[in-house]
């Protein structure tokens, strides 16, 4: 028995419209109003039919399909919650607009990375989403060099970008640290000049010293990862045993700083507060919660899919900064100063 696949014509029939109302409607093409849309789309499940997306493409010069270029550093995307907060906001905007998205995860210190390459100059994609804070490489360059419409998420400021306000969410924290009463305060990090991103939250951190008249007592770096919390907190203790607090540039670290720090029988905040950013999920299910700030991975990546989306549509959107939030949780308390006595 020969079964047929259905039609263009079948779905017309079914909706009771043209097939040019048909293929502009499962186009996205603008100006149909809601009612046609959802008959159209109602008739499409009815007959089963589906559309040949290669050839669409090849009829309407689009693909809606956005290219998400996620590059890593010291990891992949997939262990860090943060990006994948960021992820699903573009995700859900891109269903909303019935669009897909086609990962790429090239390394961060490699913009000649071919598969990237390739990806870009097939024309694959309609328009690319970018996390684009690492120092001295913008994955997104390239791509507008190919005419491809792209929106980054971070700091190489093309004409449409968004990020979060890392310089003052770190200042913020920091000030809240301070007002707590500590003076002996560590710092994780990851090494400078490699995330710009990274660079504006020390630089914030920096800044609520000066104007609070406070040094920072000792630095380690890590690689974001919970484990690298658990190594730098040694690393602190180790150049100054006074500490009172510690500021960690990521909830990870973070993370990884409480539970080392549990483990040395040490107790948090009572004997040394601990902050982070970026507010992950895991903040409120470590005990005790942490103190961190919120850079609203989810709407950052909700914006820049819309702002891509409108760029698509002829605008010209304005590049968004959001601002921070601190959320004092109870990983934070007052300075327990040890008094030596003599």
């Amino acid at each position: 028995m020969v079964s047929f696949m259905p039609t263009l014509q079948d779905v017309a029939h079914k909706a009771g419209v043209s097939t040019a109302t048909v293929s502009k409607v499962l186009s996205n093409t603008p100006y149909f109003s809601e009612a046609t849309r959802d008959k159209v789309m109602q008739a499409v499940e009815a007959v089963g039919y589906i559309p040949n997306l290669a050839a669409r493409a090849l009829t309407t010069g689009k693909t809606n399909i956005i290219g998400v270029v996620f590059p890593y550093i010291y990891e992949t995307i997939f262990e860090d919650v943060t990006i994948m907060s960021m992820l699903r906001g573009i995700e859900a905007e891109c269903r909303k607009q019935n669009y897909s998205i086609l990962l790429n995860t090239p390394r961060a210190d490699n913009t000649q990375d071919m598969q990237f390459q390739m990806l870009v100059q097939s024309g694959y994609f309609d328009g690319m989403i970018s996390l684009d804070s690492i120092q001295q490489t913008s994955f997104s360059e390239f791509a507008q060099e190919n005419d491809i419409p792209s929106v980054v998420i971070g700091y190489h400021e093309l004409e449409y970008y968004v990020r979060c306000d890392d310089r003052v969410g770190s200042r913020d924290l920091m000030n809240h640290v301070i007002a707590l009463g500590h003076r002996e305060i560590g710092v994780i990090t990851i090494k400078e000049n490699i995330h710009v991103g990274i660079d504006q939250r020390i630089a914030g951190i920096h800044e609520a010293c000066q104007a609070n008249d406070v040094v920072v007592s000792a630095v380690a770096y890590g690689d974001y990862s919970i484990d690298s919390g658990k190594l730098a907190i040694n690393n602190l203790l180790e150049q100054n045993s006074n500490l009172t607090a510690v500021v960690c540039i990521n909830d990870r670290m973070a993370i990884g700083a409480i539970q080392r720090l549990q483990a040395l029988g040490k107790a948090v905040p009572d004997d040394i507060t601990v902050v982070g950013f970026d507010n992950i999920e895991h903040c409120q299910l470590i005990n005790p919660a942490l103190t961190t700030v919120d850079q609203r991975p989810v709407e950052q990546g909700q914006i820049a899919a819309h702002m891509l989306f409108d760029v698509l549509n002829g605008k010209s959107p304005q590049p968004v900064i959001l601002a921070t939030e601190l959320v004092i949780r109870d990983s934070a308390g007052t300075a327990n100063v040890k008094v030596s006595k003599g």
